[in-house]
């Protein structure tokens, strides 16, 4: 088959001439990267000599240079349908294209020039539309890796980002890259971290402490300085917990790291009924010290044990909470219950209803489950690959999402009007006093009580009322009024689990005529924020409200704005167009003169504006080892499995052609049963020839 001669052609000025001189070697490489980019083939470096740190001859070849190493095992590997090995395609097919830049020094001026040059290739030239391809289009400026950071703190995937972006720049053809480089880009740039991660944590949290003493954070190493265990809870953590934190769910969380270190969030509910978050930790072990350290820290940033904890059936919990909490009521969660009902039947006290009914707020367990839903919540921003520093800015991230979401909640509370059901009074003083979640609730209760409870016997002494009610549900409840104290009391004792009051008690309200809710039942925790009061503790003014912003990331952003903002103005005038991008471009490189940047500090610069944080020149505190959790059997090689598993993993499998054996199968040559049977008929042949 005759060989294929390509000469590429192109315009004398683009072209490389055997001679030609050049300041640096960076200029050397651009000029014949241009020179490929404009014919159409791709470059890489094949060899690089040095003297004394000084590069005295640099070797540039096409990328098709040369050829596929183990072709024999390639045919063969395809004659088995490639189930010997991935099916690996190559580009090489032996090109002889070549460039080589030799170093001189003239009159003490250094530089490279053209010592070698081969232009003649034997593969045809990309065309023109599959060029965008081509490794030398396809270059991440810092733009577009800043772009990239952006969505991945979004946990915005490689492929829909690539799928933004050519939304926003008009088309494939214009990304200038795959899903693989932006896959890889942000790989290589959240690596940057790889064994600083923890260190970066603890700093910015020393940082943080410095600027607020109402944040805390605690931790513990081993032996070789690597995190055991660590504990943080900011002002607003410890906010909510003053205001919310007399119920405390605590779960534990796994594949959050690449550690697999335990997440463990103290959570609980806001007076919207959402989730809050009061403090977080990480630990290594699901032993009691763990949880018992874990536990005490919790007491001494919230200076109060909560009144009752909610957790699964954890045995180290367990203990833990005997240890530590000794006043606070321990209450397993409904939703593990549910999954594990004809186990727990012993420990009745730990979940059954009854054994807390009259507990305040003892309902709140009886719930779907507040742990697992914050767990689930969790994970949506949590990555089972992320080193701590990137699982610490997620976690941020996560919780910055829940604030808003009940600012917004608030807002909604202050501006929005209700709509009422009834032209009861209380009931529109009920509006201004609880919020929309929880107002919600109520009303329910209040049209009940209006339209559907009836009075079955009723009783009066000097000071006390005594009704009997029946409602819709065919059930009768005694309701006390005592005239003297202004109370009300209830058999179905709804205000005591709830929060609430009940339908019983409204009825009465409306018999009773009276306008308002009584000052006694407008304290509990679903009041609007403005009127809401803690549950334990003192709130601190010094506690900031909100995050803090940095000013020049404030900046930045504004900057993008306005640029986006006039780009959109000038779109439709090319002139317009021009003379603005020109602007900016000149404007630009006038304020960067007396103060270049190389791209190796604008690419730690990103980094550290990705993590939020610092990379330390010293590292004092260690990642630790892969932590081995509940269950990691069910998932590790260690696990033995059952013929029946075996057997269905090997039906799955793809067979593949054994070197020993020649046949095709689930094995190879270093597990080969034809060659274990050959080897013992040897051995045994051995055997009778001694005898």
């Amino acid at each position: 088959m005759e060989e294929v001669r390509v000469v590429p052609a192109c315009s004398d000025q683009l072209k490389p001439v055997v001679g030609q001189r050049f300041q640096s070697l960076e200029f050397a490489i651009a000029f014949y990267d241009v020179y490929a980019r404009a014919v159409g083939f791709d470059t890489r470096k094949q060899g690089v000599r040095k003297v004394d740190e000084v590069t005295t001859w640099y070797y540039v070849v096409c990328n098709r240079e040369g050829h596929k190493k183990s072709i024999d095992d390639d045919q063969l590997n395809a004659r088995s349908g490639f189930s010997m090995k991935r099916r690996c395609l190559s580009k090489r097919c032996g090109c002889k294209a070549s460039i080589s830049f030799k170093y001189f020094s003239d009159n003490g001026h250094p530089g490279y020039m053209v010592h070698d040059f081969n232009e003649v290739h034997n593969h045809d030239m990309v065309e023109s539309e599959h060029q965008q391809f081509m490794t030398v289009n396809r270059h991440l400026d810092n733009v577009h890796q800043k772009f990239i950071l952006d969505c991945s703190k979004a946990n915005i995937g490689p492929t829909l980002t690539f799928k933004v972006l050519k939304e926003t720049l008009g088309g494939f053809d214009l990304v200038g890259w795959t899903v693989g480089d932006i896959r890889n880009a942000s790989r290589d740039i959240k690596a940057y971290a790889h064994g600083f991660d923890v260190q970066m944590v603890l700093d910015d949290m020393a940082k943080k402490k410095e600027m607020s003493e109402s944040y805390t954070y605690h931790y513990e190493v081993n032996e070789n300085n690597q995190l055991v265990p660590l504990f943080w809870c900011d002002g607003l953590m410890k906010m909510n917990g003053n205001m919310f934190g007399d119920i405390v769910a605590f779960d534990t969380t796994y594949n959050t790291n690449r550690y697999c270190m335990i997440f463990c969030p103290f959570t609980g509910k806001d007076n919207h009924g959402s989730p809050a978050t009061f403090a977080a930790g990480l630990l290594c072990n699901e032993k009691t010290g763990a949880f018992g350290w874990l536990f005490r820290r919790f007491v001494e940033c919230m200076g109060i044990a909560p009144k009752m904890i909610v957790t699964d059936q954890d045995n180290g919990m367990r203990s833990g909470i005997e240890e530590v909490l000794v006043g606070t009521r321990h209450r397993w969660c409904m939703w593990h219950i549910m999954h594990k009902l004809s186990t727990k039947i012993p420990n009745r006290h730990f979940w059954i209803p009854a054994y807390f009914r009259d507990f305040p707020l003892g309902s709140m367990i009886r719930t779907t489950s507040i742990s697992e839903s914050e767990n689930s919540f969790y994970k949506r921003f949590l990555k089972p690959r992320a080193n701590i520093a990137e699982f610490y800015m997620n976690f941020n991230h996560a919780v910055e999402f829940q604030r808003n979401s009940r600012t917004a909640l608030d807002y909604h509370d202050a501006t929005a009007l209700p709509i009422l059901a009834t032209t009861l009074p209380f009931e529109k003083h009920a509006s201004t006093l609880y919020t929309d979640t929880m107002f919600r609730k109520i009303q329910e209760e209040i049209v009940e009580g209006n339209d559907r409870c009836r009075v079955l016997g009723f009783s009066s002494t000097e000071f006390v009322d005594t009704y009997k009610l029946g409602d819709s549900h065919r059930k009768s409840y005694l309701v006390t009024y005592d005239r003297s104290a202004e109370s009300y009391y209830c058999e179905c004792k709804l205000f005591g689990r709830h929060g609430y009051l009940c339908r019983h008690i409204f009825f009465i309200f409306r018999n009773n005529e009276l306008k308002k809710i009584p000052e006694k039942y407008c304290q509990s925790r679903w009041m609007k924020t403005p009127l809401a009061k803690a549950v334990h503790g003192e709130i601190h003014d010094d506690i900031p409200t909100r995050s803090v912003v940095d000013d020049r990331q404030a900046v930045s952003k504004q900057g993008i704005s306005m640029f986006y903002g006039f780009l959109r103005r000038f779109e439709e005038d090319i002139d317009l167009l021009r003379a603005f991008v020109g602007g900016v471009e000149e404007h630009g490189k006038s304020l960067q003169a007396g103060n270049p940047t190389t791209s190796a500090i604008e690419k730690r610069r990103m980094i550290e504006e990705f993590y939020g944080m610092v990379r330390p020149e010293v590292v004092e505190v260690h990642p630790p080892d892969v932590v081995k959790t509940k269950g990691h059997a069910s998932s590790s090689k260690s696990r033995l499995i059952s013929k029946r598993e075996k057997a269905l993993k090997d039906a799955s499998r793809p067979q593949r052609r054994c070197k020993a054996c020649d046949e095709m199968g689930h094995h190879d040559s270093r597990n080969c049963p034809r060659l274990k049977e050959m080897e013992m008929e040897k051995e045994l042949g051995k055997g009778k020839s001694t005898i």
